[in-house]
Formats: structure tokens, sequence, C-alpha cells
């Protein structure tokens, strides 16, 4: 093995293309006054926390995000995790597909990094053995008949949707329709969460799957509060006050390997956000201006060469997202670029957090890195950087501003690549610290392999829906379609016949073509936004 020079001299930068200094001192925070840019944490405008005492006062949600082969596989997977001290539900995959299990297109792809959901018996299934009133629960993806899944599971134990605490990812896009008209599901999901489900977060704006692409630091910051300010407004635009909104809506952010920009992109975010609430929407309800974040460590940054440096990765990841206060936190494990991630390897993940928790201080201080002449320097600049960055977002057309994004984080990609195979960028074990396949060997057993992928999954998934159908009652999927149908054709509030349509036992994909047979695919799509939030 080669060993390879350090940093040395060589220039560094941000993400966002600023030269880091090799030290910083109070010339930096010439700028900085403590009142109005800081304050105490808990204080607006909240750069330093949304709470007094920190994790003190209360510790982030613990989640490892679960999802492979059929419902009964993921919940073995769960009350595991839960056992050893999970505190917040979180599954992938839960319905994203508009067809059914037993439709040829799912096929090899059935249970590969994600729980397959077609009928509510699923759902039932995923949370047996689970308090549904204990636990905060995190859909991932909108899927508007998971959601109504979720309630119809509520009700079946007889738990009221009010004491119900979770987040689902949703988001209003632009569609062809206007956002602000009857007929887009995301601000029905809004609507009624606002008027039924006081814990529930409506909204949980995903900028991490964009940043994942090879964005930087600001421009997540920037897309994310883009969408969020969007997707307010399309609910101001339904009638509701800042105030009955904003309180829910939520982010999902990633941590990379920039530790200090992480943790100073994280106190920037949390007060512009604070500020745009208070001076541009004049909010009065101080939970309006809590920008409040759940974060998943970096995939981008894990190698399948040696993959147990992927542990070392993480951990930076979740030292980062707990020193910018995040509210929620999932750390990925070493071997998720390999595979569904083994169960030693997915308990490994969430020992990480425990570790951080219970046996470091960085939890024990609110805002720990606070008054670094380095940390307020760089929140600054991201700070104003991303009002630059959202400035020219709002001054485009929304169709633009929303291609813009996509297309960013396209070119991001490239770059990153790119600088990547030009060794602009370290990446230990790929351009840097290479060894030989003889090196690994004598190292001693390398993980190669997580979870292993069943086809017979498919078949179970398969039986299963076929038993639905045959055991439900027939008159009620007839009414059920019927009320489905007349609500969708009348654009009144879709989420109550949704939930009775899934208590009738109808699957994800037999609702997705009756509402594409009202209106057809396209015009399904266009009700959506840019893409088909049904599903």
């Amino acid at each position: 093995m080669t060993v390879e020079s350090g940093y040395g001299n060589r220039q560094r930068n941000t993400t966002y293309g600023h030269p880091l200094k090799p030290v910083y001192g109070p010339d930096d925070v010439t700028q900085v006054d403590y009142a109005r840019d800081l304050g105490s944490p808990g204080q607006y405008p909240y750069t330093r926390g949304v709470r007094p005492f920190g994790y003190r006062e209360r510790e982030w949600t613990r989640r490892q995000v679960v999802g492979l082969g059929t419902a009964e596989e993921t919940n073995q997977r769960l009350r595991y995790l839960f056992e050893q001290g999970q505190t917040g539900f979180s599954v992938c995959g839960m319905g994203y597909a508009p067809y059914e299990s037993s439709d040829s297109r799912s096929e090899g792809v059935l249970g590969r990094g994600g729980v397959w959901i077609d009928t509510v018996r699923d759902i039932e299934t995923l949370f047996e053995g689970i308090d549904v009133a204990k636990v905060t629960i995190n859909q991932i993806g909108a899927s508007l008949p998971v959601f109504a899944m979720i309630l119809a599971e509520a009700d079946r134990r007889g738990v009221a949707y009010a004491n119900l605490h979770g987040t689902i990812q949703n988001v209003v896009m632009p569609g062809g329709e206007g956002e602000q008209l009857r007929g887009n599901h995301c601000i029905d999901i809004i609507e009624f969460c606002t008027r039924h489900m006081p814990h529930w977060n409506h909204t949980s704006i995903s900028a991490r799957n964009l940043r994942d692409q090879g964005l930087s630091s600001v421009q997540e910051v920037a897309f994310g509060i883009y969408q969020g300010l969007f997707t307010l407004r399309a609910a101001l635009a339904r009638g509701f006050e800042v105030d009955a909104v904003a309180p829910r809506i939520t982010f999902f952010f990633s941590a990379e390997n920039e530790l200090l920009e992480e943790v100073a992109k994280y106190r920037a975010a949390r007060r512009l956000w604070s500020r745009l609430m208070s001076e541009r929407f004049g909010s009065r309800d101080e939970r309006s201006q809590l920008l409040r974040f759940h974060v998943q460590t970096s995939a981008l940054s894990l190698t399948l060469q040696q993959p147990l440096n992927n542990i070392i990765r993480a951990t930076i990841h979740a030292l980062a997202a707990v020193m910018g206060g995040a509210q929620s936190l999932s750390v990925n494990s070493f071997d998720e670029v390999i595979a569904i991630p083994a169960p030693a390897a997915a308990m490994l993940s969430l020992r990480t957090q425990q570790i951080i928790a219970g046996e470091t201080d960085v939890a024990a201080i609110a805002d720990p890195l606070g008054g670094s002449y380095c940390i307020e320097a760089l929140t600054n600049e991201i700070e104003a950087e991303t009002r630059l960055l959202l400035e020219r977002l709002e001054n485009m057309p929304e169709l633009k501003a929303w291609q813009f994004m996509a297309d960013e984080a396209d070119e991001a990609g490239y770059r990153r690549q790119h600088a990547v195979d030009a060794g602009e960028r370290t990446m230990v074990g790929v351009n840097r610290y290479r060894i030989t396949d003889e090196e690994e060997q004598e190292l001693g057993p390398q993980p190669r392999e997580g979870s292993s992928y069943s086809p017979a999954w498919r078949q179970k998934q398969i039986a299963r829906l076929e038993r639905a159908k045959r055991e439900r009652d027939p008159q009620r999927v007839e009414a059920a379609k019927k009320l489905l149908v007349e609500a969708y054709g009348a654009r009144v509030n879709i989420v109550p016949p949704m939930v009775e349509a899934v208590k009738a036992c109808l699957s994800i994909g037999e609702i997705a073509s009756l509402l594409a047979g009202v209106a057809g695919w396209e015009e399904l799509k266009r009700r959506h936004g840019l893409y088909l939030q049904l599903y």
C-alpha cells in the first residue's frame, strides 16, 4: 500500500465554493450581533436551537430506515430495533408503485430496498406489536393511500387522529391547474392534518434527496426553503392563516463529510426560516418560526471499497446533525451501498446514535460550537448565499424554478464525480489510500453482503393480495369506489373517501387505475404536480 501525503497547503473550499481559511478570528465575525443574529437557544431567531436546553429537554428521535421484503419481514426488523432502543418508526418503500405486486412490473423489484404495500392488510401486519399512539411515524414519500391506511389502522385500534404523532414527506409542487385550486391532493393532506391531526407534521420538505445527488450545502438549504415557502403559500391560498399551517412544516436534510460546514448549515437554515416567517409572513406564533428537521446521513459519501470506512463517515455525519440541533436522526448502515442492511449493521447504526447521546458531551450542551469564529463566519456565509439563491428562484416562473433545481442537481452530481475521478475530492479507499485485493484479504473477512434478496417475497406478497381480495366485502368495495370517484370528480378533500376506500381493502393499484379512469393519467399527474403523488 502506498501512503499518500495529507492535505498540506492545498487550498480547501466549502461545498458552495468559498475558500476555507486556515485560521478564523474576531475580524471574521465583526458584523455578528448576539441578540439580533444568535440569541440564546430557544429564542428568536433560533440560530442556536429550538429549545432552551437542547437535548437535555428532549432527545432527538432515533430512527433507522427499514424496508425489506413483505410487511412481515419489515415488522420483525422494526420490532427488533425498538427492543434495542429505537424511538421512531420509519419505513422505506411504503406503496410507491401504482400497480399491484401481481403485476409483471413488480418482478425483480418487490422487496429490494423497501417493503411492498398493496392493501391495508399489509399496514396491519407492518404495525403488529407496535403502539401507533406511542411512536412517531415517519411516512417516507407522499403516498396518499398509504397515509389513508395509517389512519385506517388508527381507527381499527380506536386511536384518535389527534393522538397520532408523525410526519409525511409531503410537498406541494406546481401543476397545470395552479397549486391553489381544489384537486391537489398534497394540499388536501395539509388541510386534513391542520383540521384533525395537531401533532402530525403534514409537510416534510425532502431537500436531502437532491443533496444526495451532489448539491452544495447552500443549494440544499435554498431549494428546501423555496419548496417550503411554495407549499406554505399553496396552503394559505386555501384560506388558512400562516400560524395554522407553518408550525407543522418540517424539513428533511442530509449530513455530509464537511462537519463544520454542516453544523453551520443547520444553524443558517434555522435563522433564515425564522426571519422569513416573522418578517415576510408576519407569524405571531413562535412555533411557526421554528425550523425543525430530520437528518439522514449521506448515502452519496458511502463507498463500496473498504466498506467499514463507512462507519466512520456515518458517525461524523451523525455528530454534525446532533451538534447542529436535529430533532430526528437516522444513520445509514455501512453496508447500504452493498445491499439491504444486515441486522448487525442496522443495530450498529442505532448504537452510533446511542453512543453519541450517552457517552459523549456533545448532546449535553445546546449549540456546543456556537461562538466559534469559524462556525459563526460559516453560518453568516451560508445564510447570505442562500438568500441570494432563494431570491433568484423566486424571480423565476414556478415551473422554471422547479426545473432549475432538478437541473442543478444533475449538474452537481456530474461535477462531484468529476472531482473524485480527477483526485480533486478525496474519497478514502477510492482515489486515495487504496489497497489491493491481497492486502484486503490479509486484514481479515470484509463485509460484502447485506441481507439477501429473496424471490419468494413476491410470491408471498401476491398470495397476501389475493387473500385480501377474496375476503373483502364486494358491496363495500363498490360503495367505496363510487364514493372515491364522486369525491375526486367534485374535487372535495380526498382524504376521507380515501380512508373509506382502503378500509374496503382496495389496493393501491386499484385506486390508481380507478382515479386515472376518471380523468386519465395525464390529468391525474397534473393534479398531483410534476409527478404522480398518488402512489
